[in-house]
């Protein structure tokens, strides 16, 4: 487990009880019976929950994965994972209630969007597929590579306003 849980929760006749987590641990080591048992995390929080409940939540997880990783190998792309503070991914979809005008106009957006990554350096590129194509987070890109966090988050910052003065240009 990467980080120790605050707390864990242990069923106990149909009743949660509260343990720190140093002493879940004592009692793992000193009782066998919880080898038995099954346990989720949850926001920082280990929650003991029955078999099925344990099995549906990681086979969620593995599908979500398995959907995630189908994604990447075919290159989809979710436009909402462009969205920041200050700027709507959303925004440059087509409206089928448009004009003709105006969904030419679209487009044209998407076209140049397409264009405009092209035009972005190897490692601007690289930072995008990671976090926008791979679904990496900024965390997860900082221990992959090395580069902090902050420096990541920037680079993005920057990386998007500059696609956005491509697609204005």
């Amino acid at each position: 487990m990467k980080y120790a849980p605050k707390k864990v929760f242990i069923l106990d006749n149909g009743i949660y009880t509260e343990l720190s987590y140093e002493e879940f641990c004592s009692l793992q080591e000193n009782d066998v019976s919880y080898a038995d048992k099954f346990f989720i995390p949850l926001h920082g929080m280990l929650m003991e929950v029955t078999e099925e409940t344990y099995r549906d939540f990681y086979k969620s997880g593995r599908r979500q994965k398995y959907i995630d990783e189908r994604s990447v190998e075919n290159g989809d792309f979710s436009y909402d994972m462009l969205t920041t503070a200050d700027f709507n991914g959303e925004d440059i979809l087509i409206d089928t209630s448009q004009e003709i005008d105006e969904a030419v106009i679209h487009k044209i957006m998407l076209d140049k969007l397409h264009d405009s990554l092209v035009l972005l350096s190897d490692d601007e590129q690289k930072l995008i597929n990671a976090l926008f194509f791979r679904n990496l987070s900024e965390r997860e890109w900082s221990a992959e590579t090395g580069i902090p966090q902050k420096t990541i988050n920037d680079r993005k910052r920057r990386i998007l306003i500059k696609l956005k003065k491509l697609l204005e240009s």
